[in-house]
């Protein structure tokens, strides 16, 4: 790439106006471009992806981006493809052909059979057009691109969603080895977790609004460590779990369940 100039550090708070690049860059959501500058539109977090500039708004809807791996729930299922919430401001549509690997005949399959009105799903966002068509595609992804069975969905705020990953994964993957869950997280802002034991589910659930809360305070990933040891400790002492989880010292290694 060409030389250019970058006035701000990734995932650095900007407000509308702030400078941020200037030079061969592309301007994504959240920029505007003047000349060679770009600057931000909405108070959020910079993103540079390559030479792709972009600024992350703190509130407000997920805006969906190719390539993101979301979590949505099917509310329709029509004659080829089925209608699906992705807390965006517009439905996204999942097509049979990007669905599952088998040849669907549609004129003879009842496709509720595949995914009915209610699923979650977790799925990798396709095509984003000018007049807001979202695609989704299954094929490829986790769990063999089925629906993902039991569990509860709750959501955080989408700028939120790396402080909830952590640094190499590093917060999500403690709260699922102290609560004994299995959790995925949607760069859509929606978190998917269900555990075997409904204590440590709803436990795992607070630990995840606790982050998405104090994302903006210093020594979150300790604080949130003692929160969830102190709860652990509590039911212990009610005989909900018969032993604590052991602790590993050193890295929390691994990522998170598929891409987020």
């Amino acid at each position: 790439m060409k030389k250019g100039s970058i006035f701000v550090k990734p995932r650095e708070l900007v407000v509308p106006g702030t400078l941020l690049v200037q030079g061969p860059f592309k301007n994504g959501r959240g920029t505007f471009r003047e000349g060679n500058r770009i600057y931000s539109t909405v108070v959020g977090l910079v993103e540079i992806r390559g030479d792709l500039v972009r600024v992350i708004p703190l509130e407000g809807p997920y805006m969906p981006e190719v390539g993101d791996n979301v979590l949505g729930k099917i509310v329709d299922v029509r004659f080829s493809n089925w209608v699906v919430d992705i807390g965006a401001p517009y439905e996204a549509s999942l097509r049979v052909q990007d669905a599952t690997e088998e040849r669907i005949d549609i004129m003879k399959t009842d496709l509720r059979r595949i995914f009915d009105i209610g699923d979650v799903i977790y799925a990798k966002i396709k095509a984003y057009n000018e007049v807001n068509q979202i695609d989704l595609t299954t094929r490829g992804m986790p769990f063999k691109g089925g629906p993902l069975r039991g569990g509860q969905l709750v959501t955080i705020t989408p700028s939120k969603v790396p402080r909830v990953i952590g640094k190499g994964g590093s917060m999500i993957n403690m709260i699922k080895k102290l609560t004994n869950t299995r959790i995925i997280v949607g760069q859509n802002g929606w978190v998917w977790v269900s555990g075997r034991n409904g204590e440590l589910e709803r436990l795992a659930i607070e630990a995840i609004l606790k982050v998405d809360r104090e994302s903006h305070t210093q020594g979150l990933t300790d604080r949130v460590k003692e929160f969830l040891l102190e709860k652990l400790r509590e039911l212990k002492e009610r005989g909900v779990i018969t032993e604590l989880p052991k602790i590993d010292e050193g890295k929390e290694g691994g990522g998170n369940d598929g891409k987020t």
